[in-house]
């Protein structure tokens, strides 16, 4: 059938009729006009994820999905979630495996997708669907940050947090739902929706500090994994006397200790190794990279603080 075409089966039983036995108008009452949407511009059409089909060449069925997919993701940049679920598609079913078996590779090759963006879109286009279904049309950047809560709870709450903003204010950015996110800190598994929901309210509801004068909000993140607690006097000009302050020296010891810790694993992490894992056991793989790029991300941000000019 092409783009408006006429269904068939809506007709069948009619019979043929002649031109006098009102055939002609009931043909033309009852038949019923057919919209096909364009390839990769609904998320129906995308194959759900699922396991290879073999390891030789593809099916007839696999080179349709496989085609359905690339067409999914040629729409990335107006429904990023479409082109997640299609290379979360091609990834599972090895759909690639015909063309090149290296997936991060592949993706590249088509379509300038770096290895995290690709992940990234993976991770990400569950919230992106159903925030879709609800009428939204999020940016990924403005989802990308919402995994964080997903990971923490389940993808109802992280859809919650972004319903919740887009009711509250006129236009949904990415940097007003980073604070939102940061802002609210660690969530309990079992954290509940209702409560979340007036959680986001009563911080869109609060002003806004005055962080461009101050440096305050990027010197006190809302990191719970490192404490709540802030240096005396760091929003001030004048530094602090650490010598003379135990929370301070405190603090020293535990960005000692996390320089430490981050060292040592610098040591025993390499691309080589990490594509060997993505490549051997994919499904554990993926989401420890996913997980320590977003222990790192939240590191980056603790660590984004205005420091002291050099004397």
């Amino acid at each position: 059938m092409g783009l408006f075409d006429v269904d068939e089966e809506a007709q069948q039983g009619q019979g043929a009729g002649g031109l006098f036995s009102g055939g002609l108008a009931a043909a033309a009452s009852t038949a019923s006009v057919v919209v096909k949407p364009l390839p990769g511009t609904a998320l129906s059409l995308i194959p759900a994820p699922y396991q290879p089909h073999g390891e030789d060449e593809l099916s007839d069925q696999e080179k349709q999905d496989l085609e359905a997919c690339k067409a999914g993701v040629d729409n990335l940049r107006n429904a990023f979630w479409i082109a997640g679920k299609s290379f979360e598609t091609m990834s599972t079913a090895k759909l690639h495996r015909e063309e090149n078996p290296n997936f991060a590779e592949w993706v590249w090759i088509n379509w300038e997708v770096s290895e995290s963006q690709l992940y990234r879109l993976i991770d990400e286009w569950r919230v992106g669907e159903a925030l879709a279904n609800l009428g939204h049309k999020p940016l990924e950047s403005q989802v990308r940050k919402l995994v964080e809560v997903r990971r923490q709870t389940s993808d109802k709450i992280a859809i919650t947090v972004y319903d919740t903003i887009a009711r509250c204010v006129p236009r949904v950015t990415g940097q007003i739902v980073e604070r939102v996110v940061d802002r609210l800190g660690f969530l309990p598994k079992d954290a509940n929706a209702a409560d979340v929901g007036r959680r986001v309210r009563e911080l869109l509801d609060t002003p806004e500090e005055a962080s461009d004068d101050t440096g305050k909000d990027d010197d006190v993140p809302d990191i719970s994994s490192l404490g709540k607690d802030s240096p005396n006097g760091e929003s001030s000009p004048a530094a602090s006397n650490s010598k003379a302050d135990p929370l301070a020296t405190k603090d020293i010891e535990r960005l000692e200790a996390a320089l430490a810790s981050l060292q040592e694993a610098a040591k025993k992490v390499n691309k080589a190794a990490v594509r060997r894992a993505v490549e051997g056991q994919p499904d554990i793989a993926v989401s420890l990279i996913q997980e320590i790029g977003s222990t790192l991300q939240q590191i980056d941000r603790a660590v984004a603080v205005r420091l002291p000019k050099p004397e």
